[in-house]
């Protein structure tokens, strides 16, 4: 499997869930402590997010990284 499409994977499962919480992805980037430049390229499959970085936003989603890594 290309790389490539497991940042999209995520990405796109990162997105569905914030849009579920009603959050926009300054507020979320806010929450987590990050850049929102940098949210973007993570929910477009563009970065490699550090696990810390995902450590943050899972938390923010209410879910676990295992949840997040089963989609992929």
């Amino acid at each position: 499997m290309h790389g490539h499409f497991i940042y999209e994977r995520l990405g796109h499962y990162i997105t569905r869930k914030r849009y579920k919480m009603k959050l926009s992805q300054e507020e979320m980037a806010f929450r987590c402590g990050i850049d929102r430049t940098y949210l973007s390229r993570i929910e477009k499959g563009r970065a490699n997010p550090s696990l810390r970085s995902l450590c943050k936003i899972a938390k923010i989603l209410k879910t676990r990284l295992t949840k997040m890594f089963k989609y992929l």
